[in-house]
């Protein structure tokens, strides 16, 4: 595992570019990815390589808000006034769908309808996952943790919605993120469950 000090020492953009089969994300607002030409070239090298087969975006929806979305938004973006707030859900949910309907075969966006926990990025077998605050500086800026890890065996544990007596404490704690995003995609990821001690 890895953890470094503001989320640029991860290269994103290199980490999407890579991803040969699945790529998830769960940081409810993406404005910056839609003003980022590198994470856009990035994401879209991804998509088109034939053997990638989804990428799941879970973001909030301006159109479906939350009794948490507010108070999430403030703490999202410490210090932004509320249209500037509204004005970057409004933006990133303009990219993501503009995203989705070019290439509607790979994309699949999900409203969130539960309360963003952590910001996580999954690129086939690395996730990434940072955190919120009530902080000046932004998720961006915070620390970031980096694990690798046999996402796609995690993912069938989503079955069951826990991970199997014979998973180490790694593994568990990985899982407790892939899971996180599959409840917030109601568990619209559905492979089989497999246990390998």
């Amino acid at each position: 595992m890895k953890i470094v000090a503001g989320i640029d020492a991860l290269n994103t953009p290199k980490l999407f570019a890579a991803a040969n089969r699945r790529i998830i994300l769960h940081a409810a607002v993406y404005g910056a990815f839609a003003k980022s030409e590198a994470h856009c070239n990035a994401l879209s090298e991804a998509i088109h390589k034939p053997k990638f087969k989804r990428l799941d975006i879970i973001a909030i929806d301006p159109k479906h808000g939350s009794a948490w979305t507010t108070s999430f938004l403030g703490a999202l973006r410490f210090g932004i006034s509320t249209q500037g707030i509204t004005d970057e859900v409004a933006s990133s949910h303009q990219f993501l769908t503009d995203l989705s309907a070019r290439y509607p075969d790979k994309i699949h966006l999900h409203p969130a309808h539960r309360l963003p926990c952590l910001p996580i990025i999954v690129a086939d077998d690395t996730i990434v996952f940072g955190q919120y605050a009530h902080a000046g500086e932004h998720a961006p800026q915070g620390f970031w943790g980096m694990v690798k890890t046999d996402v796609e065996r995690l993912l069938g544990w989503t079955e069951t919605g826990k991970a199997p007596t014979c998973a180490t404490n790694e593994e568990v704690a990985a899982f407790r993120l892939i899971n996180d995003c599959v409840r917030a995609m109601n568990n619209t990821i559905n492979p089989p469950q497999i246990c390998i001690p």
